[in-house]
């Protein structure tokens, strides 16, 4: 590779890594706030208590236990609302990567200079994958700085390590839409169908932590929000193991979109 379009990618778009990071970092900064008030956290776990226990699920919780840490409290309430929106910031990523592009004209011109495809599809897919990691690392320095603030007595090391393990879903949905975006003609239909799959992937994550049995277990698996295990940090049981199997099937999507670019005729 030449690293002439991961440097175009990332000179062109850096700014993105401010105004995501420095989104997400207020985001944090304000639920870190809210987090050093003890009456505020519990008037919250009393009111989720009243709640269906789906509800608790659907912030990455399996009991109100999460909300007797202040680390705890951050990783429940934070951590699942950033995964929502990173995953808006992987879907326009990987738009960008292929659809977006073709449909402004501008990669008929960038597949002109003597670079194959395949060069081509993973610079793109690099550089935007270094300004994802570029968000989580300031998403995490500002939040990790406003724990040592408000809540001192708060590990920040589970809390930055929770942050940064969202990473591996952002590049898989980068990868699904950049994918999508190299199957599919219309762009329209390449966003439609990501927001599909990053919504179902919501849905399965609450139905399979809320219900038992072999489908809500498999649903639960399914479903790459149920990995980014911000409870299993901060209580010590985190597994390597689902966070690898999300690198995996990154790994494939990204082989199965260069295959896909590789065939398929530009601009059409």
């Amino acid at each position: 590779m030449t690293g002439i379009v991961v440097g175009n990618t990332i000179r062109n778009a850096w700014k993105q890594v401010l105004y995501w990071g420095l989104g997400l970092g207020v985001l944090g900064v304000y639920i870190v706030f809210i987090g050093s008030d003890s009456d505020i956290v519990k008037g919250y776990a009393s009111l989720f208590e009243s709640m269906p226990p789906a509800m608790l699920q659907a912030f990455g919780a399996s009991s109100l236990e999460m909300f007797s840490s202040t680390e705890g409290w951050i990783v429940t309430i934070f951590v699942s609302e950033a995964a929502i929106f990173l995953s808006v910031f992987a879907v326009l990523a990987g738009m960008n990567i292929t659809a977006n592009e073709e449909n402004s004209g501008i990669m008929d011109v960038a597949l002109s200079l003597p670079i194959s495809r395949t060069v081509y599809l993973a610079e793109r897919w690099l550089g935007y994958a270094a300004l994802g990691l570029g968000i989580l690392v300031l998403t995490g320095a500002i939040t990790l700085v406003s724990t040592a603030m408000f809540s001192p007595g708060a590990d920040g090391g589970k809390v930055l390590l929770t942050i940064l393990n969202l990473y591996p879903g952002t590049l898989l949905v980068m990868t699904v839409t950049c994918l999508l975006g190299a199957v599919l003609r219309r762009r329209a239909a390449a966003v439609g169908a990501a927001a599909v799959f990053v919504v179902a992937s919501f849905i399965f994550n609450i139905i399979g932590a809320a219900a038992s049995g072999v489908i809500a277990d498999l649903m639960q698996a399914l479903s790459y929000f149920s990995h980014a295990q911000g409870e299993g940090i901060v209580q010590g049981s985190y597994d390597m193991a689902g966070t690898v199997a999300v690198l995996v099937v990154v790994a494939v999507g990204f082989s199965l979109s260069v295959k896909q670019f590789e065939s398929r005729d530009i601009g059409l």
